[in-house]
């Protein structure tokens, strides 16, 4: 069962989330969203997602560090990195991350 929540409790929960260092609710909120679908790995054995009919690769794929996700140069499943996601973005991979052994 959920909670509603008052304007003051929502404002002061906020306040504590980013004094903590997270994102208040409001960016949270604002922040966009990628919903990566797996689609395989290039070439270089990287893991290669897709949302909206854009192309994404992981270029560090590596299980001990965060995801680094670009977009792939024309389009192309073997295309190189191109450009980074803004930050901030929030990204869900579907079904999950696939990850180097290492």
């Amino acid at each position: 069962m959920s909670k509603s929540w008052t304007p003051e409790e929502l404002a002061a929960a906020s306040a504590a989330m980013k004094a903590e260092g997270h994102m208040s609710y409001e960016e949270f909120c604002a922040a966009p969203v990628l919903r990566l679908e797996h689609r395989g790995r290039d070439s270089w054995e990287r893991p290669v997602y897709e949302c909206d009919g854009r192309l994404y690769v992981d270029v560090d794929p590596r299980r001990s560090r965060p995801a680094d996700i670009c977009t792939k140069q024309g389009n192309a499943f073997d295309g190189e990195p191109c450009d980074p996601v803004p930050e901030g973005t929030i990204i869900e991979f579907v079904p999950e991350r696939d990850t180097w052994d290492f």
